[in-house]
């Protein structure tokens, strides 16, 4: 019974979802992003709180404080982690490297987002400078970047949901205000179909070059 249930348990693993909600809220001086990850109809449920993001003052760097919740549980204390430019340039070049070394990388990403739906995507902000015509500016590229995240999610996503997007002008006072609420499906299976993808062509790109070099070596010789 125990071996028969393996292959079972598996495919239940396999097609269970994952619900991920994103949170960001800015309001002002106040930053505030929040990531929550559900599964079995929420009976799991792992949060991870960024309530404060920053800029330091006596050092170039951001400061990012963060603490993870998993639901009853355990809870972490709130953890402050300093990121300098050079670490931040190191990780776009580490991404960048990683992109170059899979084979069809944008097909493998481009197959998994079309198995990822959509079910929440609210945007609102609240802009203004205190001059209409510079107000007036800041909220037609506020509607472009809108739109066209809209647009991308739809085209790359199965969007199940009308988006609630807003703009609110404030041309009396300065302010900056913005809420954002976007929640994703998705298979735990798909997600490793793209990661075992991912490792199969990494190892190919590294066997086509292992036998380009030994290739040129022979000739050499």
């Amino acid at each position: 019974m125990i071996v028969a249930m393996i292959p079972v348990l598996f495919i239940f693993f396999m097609c269970m979802k994952l619900s991920i909600t994103i949170f960001f809220q800015h309001a002002q001086d106040d930053d505030e992003c929040r990531i929550t990850t559900k599964a079995l109809f929420g009976l799991v449920r792992y949060t991870v709180r960024i309530p404060l993001i920053k800029i330091d003052k006596q050092s170039p760097g951001i400061v990012v404080a963060h603490k993870e919740t998993v639901k009853n549980v355990s809870e972490s204390s709130l953890k402050r982690t300093k990121y300098n430019p050079r670490e931040i340039i190191h990780s776009f070049k580490e991404a960048k490297e990683f992109a170059q070394h899979v084979v069809h990388l944008h097909v493998i990403v481009r197959k998994f987002l079309s198995h990822v739906s959509v079910t929440k995507l609210e945007w609102q902000s609240k802009i203004g400078t205190g001059d209409a015509a510079e107000t007036g500016m800041i909220v037609g590229i506020g509607w472009s970047l809108k739109y066209g995240l809209a647009a991308l999610i739809s085209k790359y996503m199965s969007l199940k949901t009308v988006p609630f997007l807003s703009i609110t002008p404030s041309f009396q006072q300065a302010v900056s205000e913005t809420k954002f609420i976007c929640m994703i499906h998705f298979r735990i299976g798909h997600a490793m179909i793209a990661g075992m993808r991912i490792v199969k062509y990494w190892r190919g790109n590294r066997l086509k070059m292992k036998s380009f070099v030994n290739r040129q070596t022979n000739e050499s010789y």
